[in-house]
């Protein structure tokens, strides 16, 4: 009996247990919702998915944001293991703050830097130090 309230896991690997459970709450949920729009469906008699008269982007949009944050979130993915949380987030917060600011003068660089700075410490004391959850 006691065996069983015992909880035992690797500190090492203790930051893959919340995602999953997320994963699995926003697993049952999609099913929920499908299952949801499914009923509809029949109960209207139209069909489930209509793709005629849909544009996926909006007329106009700003293809360097879009693109730029794609771009940025693969490299910032890519970067993260190989030269850490502090530094990679550093970097690339201020990249994607310059990106969305519209504004690339002295004061305004200078600014995201320091934002990223004081974000990046952040996280990494409360989620790190505070929480001891693990990070890259």
């Amino acid at each position: 009996m006691v065996g069983l309230l015992k909880i035992s896991f690797k500190h090492s690997t203790s930051h893959e247990v919340f995602p999953r459970i997320i994963l699995g709450i926003l697993a049952i949920f999609l099913v929920i919702l499908l299952v949801q729009a499914i009923i509809k469906a029949v109960q209207s008699k139209k069909p489930l998915i209509q793709v005629s008269g849909k544009h996926f982007f909006i007329d106009n949009y700003d293809k360097l944001k879009i693109f730029g944050t794609l771009v940025l979130l693969v490299l910032y993915a890519l970067a993260m293991p190989r030269i850490g949380f502090v530094i990679s987030g550093i970097v690339f917060i201020s990249l994607f703050h310059l990106l969305y600011a519209g504004r690339k003068d002295l004061k305004s660089i200078a600014f995201s830097i320091g934002l990223s700075v004081v974000e990046t410490y952040a996280i990494w004391f409360v989620f790190g130090q505070l929480l001891e959850v693990t990070l890259p």
